[in-house]
């Protein structure tokens, strides 16, 4: 399944209209509507980090998943269809890791912000 849906079906599921994500994620509504429709095809890691945390969802979510090719007809025998079914990764599993680490790597510094501003509140 592509990410723009994904990101869809995250939306619809918060129950959140394209303006009102595109308003939290700091993008223009016309963007969101190009990657939800697939027209956009690549998606910066600040945007891919910003909508996982909106929607409390580890990158992971938008690289697994079942694809299922297109039927195609094999051209070396007349009528034959075939399907193939199966997880389909356009990232390699190295740069996979390292966006997971960096993904967790801002979690823990966010958290840490938050911890530093509350001991600043209470002085």
């Amino acid at each position: 399944m592509e990410i723009g849906i994904k990101i869809k079906r995250l939306r619809e599921q918060h129950k959140l209209s394209q303006p009102e994500l595109a308003h939290k994620l700091g993008i223009a509504q016309t963007t969101l509507s190009n990657i939800e429709s697939g027209q956009t095809q690549k998606i910066d890691f600040v945007l891919m980090d910003k909508i996982c945390r909106e929607f409390d969802v580890d990158f992971s979510y938008f690289t697994e998943g079942k694809q299922i090719n297109k039927v195609k007809k094999n051209e070396g025998s007349v009528g034959v269809i075939g399907y193939n079914q199966g997880t389909i990764n356009l990232f390699p599993e190295d740069l996979i890791e390292q966006i997971k680490r960096l993904v967790e790597d801002s979690k823990n510094k966010e958290l840490r912000i938050k911890e530093l501003e509350a001991l600043l509140k209470k002085k």
